[in-house]
């Protein structure tokens, strides 16, 4: 009744909107299956524990996601420890991982940074490391029997896959989907380079708008700022379609519905650490270069590179000088 009415209020067409303010956003987690590795059960209460310091560094937790990798006898996949995978879903983005590694998309000067940063090239061959040891091959042919990223079939919630990184609408799915499914959920792992910016992500969120033409601006300006900054509507929309609400007041709203599963996605967008991927005036265009140059490279088709991350810094940067330049 709230989406009909406040459609209604702002006289909202699809598709003729400007952006006005953030209403719900999402960020990413660590979400695996609660199973045992070498008699040790992980849950949710052990993640402070020292004796899974794997769940914080990509750097020391390579055995674990091999222990929870299972073969069949011929050599195939049958349960993934974690696919970091870019063309997998759509989590498995290069703005996700990039922050983890403490990498900065652009530099001081507005220029594409990917080849002067050390954090995308930790990324991309820990990335490529990991896809070596199940075989790009091998791990593509698994890929395409697993499920649909937002289906009942999700390689996750149907226990082909231990381990992901997963936005907070997983909890409502598997709630939905797989009530009965055993798993836990903590921060992604960060650089040992980095070891401050565990708890914190990449964020994004989910835009309200008011249409230019509009003939009851007061009015749809009320409805925003109450849809936008009032913690009780914040968590009424955030308990039905569980994202993150947007202010730091309904992160604590005690309407939000308690569950230690959403509970971590909210602690998250709470630290100040969080980044977002860059505004600049090529729009959604920006990362495209270097999207194609990743799955070459995770697929074994690229071998230099230093010299393909310098080449797509050239290729963004004259995007941009195409756009107008970098940040508007």
């Amino acid at each position: 009744m709230i989406l009909s009415a406040s459609r209604a209020c702002l006289d909202l067409p699809r598709g003729a909107s400007q952006t006005l303010a953030l209403w719900l956003t999402s960020t990413c987690i660590l979400i695996l299956l609660t199973r045992k590795t070498r008699r040790k059960r992980v849950t949710s209460s052990t993640f402070g524990n020292k004796r899974f310091a794997w769940i914080r560094n990509f750097n020391t937790n390579w055995s674990v996601r091999k222990k929870l990798t299972q073969r069949n006898k011929d050599g195939s996949l049958k349960v993934v420890g974690f696919n970091p995978t870019r063309t997998f879903y759509a989590e498995n983005s290069a703005v996700n991982y990039g922050h983890l590694f403490g990498a900065k998309w652009l530099d001081s000067n507005g220029k594409s940074n990917l080849s002067k940063d050390p954090g995308w090239t930790k990324y991309l061959k820990w990335s490529k490391s990991l896809i070596d040891y199940y075989g790009a091959d091998k791990l593509k042919r698994w890929q395409a029997k697993v499920g649909d990223e937002f289906s009942a079939s999700n390689a996750f919630e149907t226990g082909k896959l231990a381990m992901q990184i997963d936005g907070e609408w997983r909890v409502a799915f598997i709630a939905a989907e797989h009530p009965e499914l055993k798993y836990a959920t903590a921060p992604m792992q960060v650089d040992s380079g980095h070891m401050g910016l565990y708890g914190s992500n990449n964020v994004n969120g989910t835009i309200i708008g008011i249409p230019k033409t509009t003939k009851h601006k007061a009015e749809a300006w009320a409805l925003v700022k109450y849809l936008t900054t009032n913690s009780h509507p914040l968590a009424l929309f955030s308990n039905g379609i569980r994202n993150v609400p947007t202010t730091k007041a309904s992160l604590s709203s005690p309407e939000i519905k308690p569950d230690a599963h959403f509970k971590t996605f909210l602690k998250i967008f709470g630290n100040p650490k969080n980044t977002t991927f860059p505004i600049t005036a090529i729009g959604s265009a920006f990362g495209t270069y270097f999207n194609t140059f990743i799955d070459k490279y995770q697929a074994g088709h690229a071998s230099d590179l230093a010299g393909g991350l310098k080449k797509v810094d050239k290729q963004t940067d004259a995007q941009l000088k195409q756009g107008g330049g970098g940040v508007p």
